[in-house]
């Protein structure tokens, strides 16, 4: 396993408050300010996400098992692309064949999926973006004339990225040399700052390095917002991604504290498999669970927002902006400082043995119950009726439903108290409530303890830095937070029903404390 290395120059270099901000080409400005002004550039909400998918798919099992759950949350998206491609494990060949398979699954099940939501696209929809990508391996098979149906297309949806308001998002679960033969085309087809203003608009999330085009990209486009784990294309680095916290527990053996059920093959042959026609296209795992799945999992409107901006942790897990060693521009990764009161993109949460852990990949695994009862209860969608299936509760946070961030603005020394009033299930559930800090979740886009505050010196002060906010009295439905020192923090509300299976929806609240 190879570590990257940090870059000292960046480190702790953040924005002190969170805002949308127009982000600058690293080009034209230093490093330090173009990590503040990556990681504080926010996303507008939207209802659906433009999702592009370029997929592997064939190579082994994963894929066709991501592309399952994709499908099952198509009414949450606007699905632009579902494009075959290549990638270091199959080179030579793409699968537009198993893609359709998977979409010939969903026709079965479509109807009665419009039962419990509307917004599920037609099979004929998604049959009109579905297309193969370059059948060779890497940048060397990129270059004049050797555009595919897949590259085209994805030229069209770059070339509908006008709108800062509704970005494109690409998830690579294969090699990115499509995405490069597309964005070579653009270049000639448009002057140099259309195509600068298009990519600005681009956020591409990266399941590792499978060719060499990744990098090839981020490179001669530095303007995309970019989400990945720098690695070789042997995969030797996998095991330090925060991708493998889906399911790499047992595989990759770097997920101590992780509870395996939900992801194991006796718990999906119960819950996934035997479910209809979806289920009978899902396959067993060869090496993990849905590897590719975390860059979508994050677009799911379940109230985190956390594709708003990728510091701020959710179900695809959680980054920070770095440079990572041989970049040649700062992205959105993982690692960071560990030295306590640092920004990294490690979460600390409880395992199931009780013990606190910390890690890039529990950035995951701390939602995964919540993400695979979601995702086995859309499985009963596809066959069972409305009344015989659950729904995820609605959330309601001092009178504001929906499922957008709820901002607050307090005062050092203020006590707030944030409600939870209004909340309901559609089925008629019992609800709990679980309020709980995310520290994490502020440190990749705002200010960190200054050294000054804290006696004004280095070292063993920093690890007693105040927190920003602290969880007084605790009613269920409503909890207090008192402000202690200037920052921005968020609070995380989860409400869970007492269906089968359990579902959780969350609001996010933003408090700024100045």
């Amino acid at each position: 396993m190879v570590n990257p290395q940090i870059n000292k120059v960046a480190k702790g270099v953040w924005l002190a408050m969170v805002g949308v901000m127009a982000f600058a080409t690293p080009l034209a400005i230093g490093a330090e300010t173009a990590i503040a002004q990556t990681a504080g550039k926010v996303l507008p909400y939207q209802e659906k996400p433009r999702v592009f998918v370029l997929t592997d798919i064939g190579n082994e099992p994963d894929d066709q098992m991501s592309l399952t759950r994709f499908l099952l949350y198509s009414n949450e998206m606007n699905v632009e692309g579902l494009v075959a491609t290549t990638s270091t494990w199959q080179r030579e060949k793409v699968h537009t064949d198993m893609i359709d398979l998977v979409v010939g699954h969903y026709g079965e099940v479509q109807p009665n999926l419009l039962k419990h939501a509307a917004g599920f696209p037609t099979v004929s929809q998604l049959q009109s973006v579905v297309a193969p990508g370059l059948a060779s391996y890497g940048m060397a098979a990129t270059g004049e004339g050797k555009n595919t149906a897949g590259s085209d297309l994805l030229v069209k949806a770059i070339e509908k990225s006008t709108d800062a308001d509704h970005p494109l998002f690409i998830t690579l679960w294969g090699g990115a040399n499509t995405l490069a033969q597309a964005l070579q085309d653009l270049a000639k087809k448009h002057p140099a700052d259309v195509v600068q203003s298009l990519t600005r608009n681009l956020v591409a999330y990266s399941i590792s390095d499978q060719d060499d085009a990744g990098f090839w990209i981020r490179e001669h486009y530095p303007e995309m917002t970019w989400i990945v784990d720098p690695s070789s294309q042997n995969g030797e680095d996998y095991a330090r991604a925060t991708w493998t916290g889906i399911s790499g527990d047992q595989y990759y053996r770097n997920a101590p504290g992780a509870d395996f059920t939900t992801v194991s093959q006796h718990w999906l042959d119960e819950n996934i498999r035997s479910k209809g026609p979806m289920g009978k296209g899902y396959l067993k795992y060869m090496f993990i669970m849905e590897g590719d799945t975390p860059s979508f999992l994050g677009l799911i409107r379940n109230g985190l927002n956390s594709e708003r901006n990728p510091g701020w942790g959710g179900w695809g897990g959680r980054y920070i902006v770095r440079q990572p060693q041989h970049e040649m521009h700062p992205i959105w990764s993982s690692g960071g400082d560990f030295y306590p009161g640092n920004p990294n993109a490690a979460d600390t949460v409880i395992g199931k043995d009780g013990k606190q852990y910390t890690s890039n990949q529990a950035t995951i695994w701390r939602w995964r119950e919540a993400f695979q009862h979601d995702f086995a209860a859309r499985m009963e969608w596809g066959i069972k009726d409305y009344a015989h299936a659950n729904h995820n509760p609605e959330v309601v946070v001092n009178g504001q439903a929906g499922q957008q961030v709820v901002y607050l603005k307090a005062k050092a020394g203020d006590t707030l108290t944030v409600d939870a009033a209004g909340s309901k299930d559609p089925d008629g559930d019992k609800l709990s409530y679980n309020w709980f800090l995310y520290p994490e979740a502020g440190s990749a886009s705002s200010q960190p303890v200054a050294v000054k505050d804290v006696q004004g010196r280095r070292g063993e002060d920093n690890l007693n830095a105040p927190a920003v906010l602290t969880l007084g009295e605790n009613g269920k439905q409503s909890v207090q937070v008192k402000a202690l020192r200037t920052g921005t923090e968020h609070l995380i509300l989860a409400v869970t029903d007492n269906g089968k299976p359990s579902l959780t929806s969350y609001r996010r609240i933003i408090v700024s404390v100045n």
